[in-house]
């Protein structure tokens, strides 16, 4: 009965931080994900719902709204982008109102929901770019941590034993792998 209710509230913890932020809901049950379909076919794809996300590339705040260049990386059922993935593009989101540039700041991954509507001609470097553009009703700054797990075994197996050498050892720096969690 105890492991029962261990395994039930572990399903419960993890299903929790696989769900998608209640601010990158769209009203479409399934919003366009996927930026190089927005560039092979803009025309079709103009007025529809999308939940993109990346890294932040330059933010300005403008009179009444703010202006995010991301560079587009492909995100998972959660709206996480994500980062072992290559860069599919760029886009603009424009958010309603100011956004704290230190929030906001380039380097930073964010997602955004909203509606695709036109692009922006410009550049990168010299480079002319066409920017699809996102008028977004809702985003997610996302935060990287880091989990260091320590996988050996061969020490678990001395601390059961009768002498606990790890403690005198320590762990080698092969044993160790770094996982990247996002979290809002």
């Amino acid at each position: 009965m105890v492991k029962k209710s261990i395994i039930g509230v572990t399903l419960l913890v993890l299903s929790g931080c696989s769900q998608l932020p209640e601010s990158l809901q769209t009203a479409a049950e399934q919003p366009i994900t996927d930026l190089t379909m927005v560039i092979e076919n803009p025309q079709g794809v103009q007025g529809k719902d999308v939940r993109l996300g990346g890294v932040i590339a330059s933010v300005v705040n403008e009179a009444d709204r703010t202006r995010l260049e991301i560079a587009s990386l492909p995100t998972d059922q959660s709206g996480r982008p994500d980062i072992q993935a290559k860069p599919q593009g760029r886009f603009i989101a424009y958010l309603d109102g100011f956004a704290d540039p230190i929030e906001y700041a380039a380097g930073k991954l964010v997602a955004v929901a909203g509606q695709l509507r036109g692009s922006e001609i410009g550049q990168i470097g010299h480079f002319d770019y066409t920017y699809p553009v996102v008028f977004a009703q809702g985003q997610q700054v996302w935060q990287v941590k880091e989990r260091i797990r320590l996988d050996d075994i061969d020490a678990y197996y001395r601390c059961l034993g009768i002498r606990c050498q790890y403690i005198h050892y320590g762990f080698r720096p092969g044993d160790a792998t770094v996982h990247y969690q996002l979290t809002p």
